[in-house]
Protein backbone atom coordinates (compact mmCIF):
# COMPACT_ATOMS: atom_id res chain seq x y z
CA UNK A 1 0.00 0.00 0.00
CA UNK A 2 1.05 3.58 -0.94
CA UNK A 3 0.17 6.32 1.06
CA UNK A 4 -0.04 9.28 -1.70
CA UNK A 5 -0.78 12.34 0.55
CA UNK A 6 -1.47 12.61 4.61
CA UNK A 7 -2.20 15.54 6.99
CA UNK A 8 -0.45 14.67 10.49
CA UNK A 9 -1.10 16.49 13.89
CA UNK A 10 0.36 16.08 16.95
CA UNK A 11 -2.82 15.12 19.54
CA UNK A 12 -4.00 17.55 22.44
CA UNK A 13 -4.50 20.90 23.35
CA UNK A 14 -1.04 21.87 22.48
CA UNK A 15 -0.38 20.75 19.27
CA UNK A 16 0.64 23.87 16.91
CA UNK A 17 -1.23 22.92 13.26
CA UNK A 18 -1.68 20.62 10.44
CA UNK A 19 0.83 19.77 8.29
CA UNK A 20 0.40 18.11 5.07
CA UNK A 21 2.69 14.94 3.85
CA UNK A 22 3.27 13.88 -0.16
CA UNK A 23 5.72 10.86 -1.10
CA UNK A 24 8.02 12.31 -3.26
CA UNK A 25 11.03 10.11 -5.35
CA UNK A 26 14.57 11.82 -5.02
CA UNK A 27 17.96 10.97 -6.56
CA UNK A 28 18.76 8.37 -3.33
CA UNK A 29 15.48 7.25 -2.59
CA UNK A 30 11.73 7.60 -1.61
CA UNK A 31 10.44 9.78 1.12
CA UNK A 32 7.53 12.53 2.28
CA UNK A 33 8.04 16.38 1.77
CA UNK A 34 5.69 18.91 4.10
CA UNK A 35 3.98 21.11 1.98
CA UNK A 36 3.19 24.66 2.60
CA UNK A 37 6.16 26.07 3.81
CA UNK A 38 7.42 29.50 3.12
CA UNK A 39 10.08 28.98 0.54
CA UNK A 40 10.30 25.36 -0.82
CA UNK A 41 8.67 22.03 0.33
CA UNK A 42 10.67 20.50 3.19
CA UNK A 43 12.22 17.10 2.67
CA UNK A 44 12.05 14.49 5.45
CA UNK A 45 15.82 13.01 6.09
CA UNK A 46 15.21 9.73 5.57
CA UNK A 47 14.67 7.62 2.16
CA UNK A 48 13.39 4.30 1.22
CA UNK A 49 14.22 1.95 -1.86
CA UNK A 50 10.92 1.58 -2.72
CA UNK A 51 7.52 4.35 -2.20
CA UNK A 52 5.59 0.93 -0.05
CA UNK A 53 8.90 0.95 2.21
CA UNK A 54 8.40 5.11 2.88
CA UNK A 55 4.83 4.23 3.61
CA UNK A 56 5.00 1.66 6.33
CA UNK A 57 7.79 4.47 7.67
CA UNK A 58 5.65 6.98 8.01
CA UNK A 59 2.88 4.89 9.78
CA UNK A 60 5.71 3.55 12.26
CA UNK A 61 6.82 7.12 12.82
CA UNK A 62 3.60 8.90 13.36
CA UNK A 63 1.71 6.34 16.09
CA UNK A 64 -2.00 6.90 16.86
CA UNK A 65 -1.39 7.48 20.43
CA UNK A 66 0.50 10.64 19.89
CA UNK A 67 -0.85 11.91 16.25
CA UNK A 68 -3.58 12.28 14.09
CA UNK A 69 -3.21 11.04 10.87
CA UNK A 70 -5.36 11.31 7.98
CA UNK A 71 -4.94 10.12 4.52
CA UNK A 72 -6.16 12.49 2.01
CA UNK A 73 -4.96 11.19 -1.21
CA UNK A 74 -6.31 7.73 -2.57
CA UNK A 75 -4.24 4.79 -1.16
CA UNK A 76 -2.88 2.81 -4.28
CA UNK A 77 -2.89 -0.95 -3.87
Amino acid sequence: MIINKVKVSAKGKNHSGIVSLSIVKKEDGWTYIVGGMTDDDLPLTWRTKTPEQASMKLRDIYKDEVWDFKIVDPVTP
